[in-house]
């Protein structure tokens, strides 16, 4: 039987959006047949269906609509063992994806059912032009003085990092299949 992957995501700026897409298309470049979702747009998993999910981090959280997708979807979730990518840092130095595996890590403990096959911390990108950010962070963002409005634009997302983990993640689908 042919696997079927879900790729679910949240995003705000839409760089996990980007990376989403990106995995998507490496994995339908093997055979699989790939549904990319933003999670509220998902309305079931199946049971054969194997699940990558992405998220980003806002000042070490997860979206509020990555919590309402675990919570809905925690029987199926906790029968599979879905990948997630997390999108964190927007600076590239070490210290920086070391704390972002930490609060991704953090997070993921929130849901002791879930049995990840893998996760990975990405690189994301940082634009204090293009932000969409929930309340009370937009207000933030506008106040005088704040230097997140000052901070340089910056994408230090690894298309071919993330575009070989994608092919890994089908070469083990074809390999199961």
């Amino acid at each position: 039987m042919q696997p079927e992957v879900l790729i679910a995501y949240v995003t705000r700026s839409g760089s996990t959006e980007d990376i989403a897409e990106a995995m998507g298309m490496a994995i339908e470049d093997t055979g699989i047949k790939v549904d990319v979702l933003p999670m509220v747009r998902v309305e079931s998993i199946s049971e054969d269906t194997a699940v990558i999910l992405g998220a980003a981090l806002y000042v070490g959280r997860f979206a509020k609509e990555f919590h309402r997708f675990m919570a809905r979807f925690q029987r199926e979730l906790g029968n599979v063992h879905p990948w997630i990518f997390v999108v964190g840092p927007t600076e590239d130095a070490p210290k920086h994806f070391v704390a972002a595996e930490k609060q991704a890590s953090k997070e993921l403990e929130r849901y002791p059912w879930l049995r990840a096959a893998d996760v990975r911390v990405f690189g994301g990108r940082f634009d204090p032009q293009h932000l969409n950010l929930p309340f009370p962070f937009s207000l933030m963002m506008k106040l005088p003085g704040n230097p997140m409005r000052k901070a340089p634009a910056s994408d230090i997302r690894d298309w071919d990092w993330i575009r070989r983990w994608a092919r890994a993640i089908a070469d083990h689908l074809n390999a199961t299949a």
